[in-house]
């Protein structure tokens, strides 16, 4: 195994392992402990493909299988696949006799299924409904799991939606299936959350019902976010009321003391872009609010990276009274509570552009894709409900119809310190892997000679950040794929994924 240390020393290090071949391409990557994982893979093409699992001791395939997709002697449906209770399983849903059931099948090491199919869930789905689908969410901690459904409503029908939560040992904690409290149209679901205490909670946003707005201007028709926490003695509503502000985007974190923190971006309803970032505690044992607040962007902060011709256009805009300066299509990715209380969040810009053309020869149309994946925004929400501060990492990454597989970024969290991983370009690094000018970046390249993987850290005390050049793609024989980067809390370490052609290299960051 190869050992790559980086340039500075407080940076974790990579274990790696070696160039093999594939077995199917690598859709998820499961930890089990600190020596050992396993990967899902697609094989074959996309008809007549297949499921498969590998296990890698130490980075190397110890075991493989096909997963089988039937269930009480039927043809089956692949919806998850996770770790229960140190037991590689699979779920599974059939839809026959008008109903929708989920099942949950045991592998052994070996990837061979063992014991019988467990049938876990049934939602009926009635005139007026379409089919729905089934989710499994875990805890942070593992110790639970839940599966939700969702059946979207048709005109006078509302949607539904249902949960079990189950604990690793498969007992029955708490289960319900309620209706939608609005028409389909005036709702959307947003996620779902399952606490370290096995209790579920629901975000939804409200609209209004104004067809002048046009229903694709959800900002203008936004009028709330639900948050329902289904515990036994019943259903508790938090509305989120802005006060005129919309919520582009959120997510969701509780503790052990029953503290429940929802925090994400916002702007104003009457405006596009996003204004800044805010936050709401509530104690859901009491059924109370603790605090809330509201950070707006600052325009230095929001102009930052902007070229002097767009910050001149921006200004002028400004001056004519039609807006200031907006920062547009960020997704909120991650939202972490620490032990004592504060509150770190990651987001991220995204967005897709099509560009079509005509062929003056045959007046064939084509279309071309470009997927942007830009700056991270981070920030950090102090024990006393304050804003400690708030970061954004510079970075230029965009491919042509691909989805943008090499894109995008991983984080983990070491020694007081947030550490983000992405591709990038060697052009905005010293010749000793310093970070050169966060106001002149380059797009991230993929190539052999010019990609390189970058680390930023981000001081959680202070924001203070540091960049440099983490591994590059000459030097492993290898590129990145981030999006398949698989960071286990639990044991304190992140799996990283590399592909070359028909070949692949995994390593290991054991940053605790």
């Amino acid at each position: 195994m190869l050992l790559v240390k980086p340039a500075c020393a407080q940076v974790p290090e990579i274990q790696w392992g070696e160039l093999d071949l594939k077995k199917g391409s690598v859709i998820h990557i499961l930890p089990a402990n600190d020596r050992e994982f396993y990967a899902l893979r697609w094989s074959g093409g996309n008809a007549l493909g297949s499921y498969r699992i590998t296990r890698h001791e130490e980075f190397e395939v110890a075991d493989h299988g096909k997963v089988r997709l039937v269930v009480d002697n039927s043809m089956a449906n692949f919806e998850n696949i996770e770790i229960v209770n140190n037991d590689l399983v699979v779920f599974l849903s059939d839809k026959k006799d008008g109903k929708n059931h989920l099942y949950m099948k045991k592998y052994s090491p070996e990837i061979k299924p063992v014991g019988e199919d467990i049938h876990l869930a049934s939602f009926d789905y009635g005139r007026g409904m379409r089919k729905g689908y089934f989710d499994v969410i875990r805890s942070k901690n593992e110790k639970y799991f839940a599966v939700v459904w969702e059946i979207p409503g048709k005109g006078d029908n509302r949607s539904r939606y249902g949960f079990k939560i189950f604990n690793n040992t498969l007992e029955l904690i708490n289960e319900g299936d309620y209706p939608l409290p609005f028409e389909p149209e005036l709702v959307k679901v947003h996620s779902h959350h399952i606490s370290d205490n096995g209790e579920y909670f629901l975000a939804m946003t409200e609209y209004t019902n104004d067809d002048e707005a046009g229903f694709l201007q959800d900002r203008k028709r936004f009028k709330a976010v639900h948050i329902y926490h289904i515990a036994e003695d019943g259903l508790q509503d938090f509305k989120l009321d802005l006060d005129n502000k919309r919520v582009e985007a959120m997510a969701m974190s509780s503790d052990e003391n029953r503290i429940f923190t929802i925090t994400g971006i916002y702007g104003h309803k009457d405006e596009e872009g996003i204004k800044g970032v805010f936050f709401q505690h509530l104690d859901y044992s009491k059924g109370t609010v603790l605090n809330e607040g509201f950070e707006e962007f600052a325009k230095d902060f929001i102009t930052e990276g902007w070229s002097e011709r767009a910050i001149r256009k921006a200004n002028k805009r400004e001056e004519k009274g039609k807006g200031e300066p907006q920062l547009y299509n960020y997704r909120m990715r991650e939202a972490l509570t620490m032990e004592d209380g504060s509150i770190v969040g990651t987001l991220e810009q995204y967005y897709v552009q099509a560009s079509t053309y005509s062929d003056s020869r045959n007046g064939q149309m084509s279309t071309t894709y470009y997927y942007y994946y830009n700056d991270i925004i981070a920030y950090k929400i102090d024990t006393t409900g304050k804003f400690q501060w708030i970061e954004k990492i510079r970075k230029y990454q965009v491919s042509t119809n691909d989805g943008g597989p090499f894109s995008s970024y991983e984080v983990f969290l070491s020694k007081g310190n947030l550490y983000f991983i992405f591709n990038d370009s060697f052009e905005n690094y010293s010749l000793d892997g310093e970070f050169l000018d966060p106001d002149k970046i380059h797009m991230a390249t993929y190539s052999r000679k010019k990609n390189v993987v970058a680390i930023a850290e981000l001081n959680l005390a202070t924001g203070t950040q540091k960049r440099q050049t983490y591994f590059d793609r000459d030097q492993i024989g290898a590129i990145a794929v981030p999006k398949l980067f698989r960071v286990d809390r639990l044991n304190k370490q992140m799996i990283i994924y590399t592909i070359h052609g028909r070949k692949e290299k995994f390593g290991r960051v054991n940053y605790d």
